[in-house]
């Protein structure tokens, strides 16, 4: 910045706003840079000028209070340091209060949500193995591991290797898909209790699999003392971000913003 410049006062124009585009977009040339910025509605304009000047306004405070070298780089470096800084000040005076976790939890009840989980284990009959016998093969093991009441944690000594695991504990819908599929999923979570015999065929992406499900739980909405921890974590980042605004906006009170016209 000039010596002769007003230190209160934040110039933003094309000269200013061009490395920021090009930091963000290291692959374009200060020409397709240059046709970018032209290119920009005056929605993105103002809210790419924004971005400058938010980053200018802690940029100088970081100046301020001593840390210096003018480059772009380390410019972000000073304004991470900067509010990395302010987050410590924040913590450390920081106090949550009972009522705010009680709001906090009943106004946010989805986020905490604990969805349905199974419990099972599985005897899988590989398609790529067996061919079009895996589902007639499969039938015939039911009946045999119903016959014997083979227990769970024999499971391992039957059918073929499965890529992933062969007990699933605990697991919601999403982590059982991710595994066999959507539509597997759907069918194991359509088991609504329990099993004490063997149950399926189930067939996934892969094959067949016969399972022993020993869990069902219904999902729901635990009360606040259960996940206490996550939502003191998320009212705590919550403060810091509106406490780091808060703080910007009384050091960019300081400055005057002067938006330089497109010369082009």
């Amino acid at each position: 910045q000039d010596e002769t410049e007003d230190a209160s006062v934040i110039v933003v124009g094309d000269e200013q706003l061009l490395p920021l585009v090009m930091f963000r977009n290291p692959r374009l040339s200060l020409e397709s840079a240059s046709e970018y910025l032209e290119g920009l509605d005056d929605a993105q304009r103002g809210r790419l000028t924004e971005d400058f000047v938010r980053e200018e306004v802690l940029y100088r405070q970081a100046i301020a209070l001593g840390l210096d070298e003018n480059n772009y780089n380390t410019r972000k470096r000073l304004i991470a340091q900067l509010e990395y800084i302010n987050q410590g000040f924040i913590y450390d005076s920081l106090e949550l209060s009972e009522a705010e976790l009680i709001d906090h939890h009943e106004k946010n009840r989805d986020r905490y949500y604990v969805p349905p989980q199974v419990t099972f284990t599985h005897v899988y009959f590989s398609l790529d193995r067996r061919g079009d016998s895996a589902g007639e093969q499969a039938r015939d093991e039911l009946m045999y591991l119903n016959k014997v009441s083979l227990p769970f944690h024999l499971a391992a000594s039957r059918g073929d290797h499965f890529l992933y695991h062969r007990n699933y504990v605990n697991k919601n819908k999403e982590e059982v898909a991710s595994h066999f599929g959507e539509s597997f999923a759907a069918e194991v979570f359509a088991v609504d209790q329990a099993q004490e015999d063997w149950i399926g065929p189930f067939r996934s992406e892969y094959g067949f699999h016969l399972l022993l499900l020993t869990t069902v739980k219904a999902g729901y909405f635990p009360p606040l003392d259960e996940v206490r921890a996550r939502v003191a974590d998320d009212v705590t980042q919550k403060r810091v971000r509106e406490e780091l605004d808060r703080i910007y906006r009384d050091i960019r009170g300081t400055y005057e913003v002067q938006i330089v016209a497109d010369q082009s």
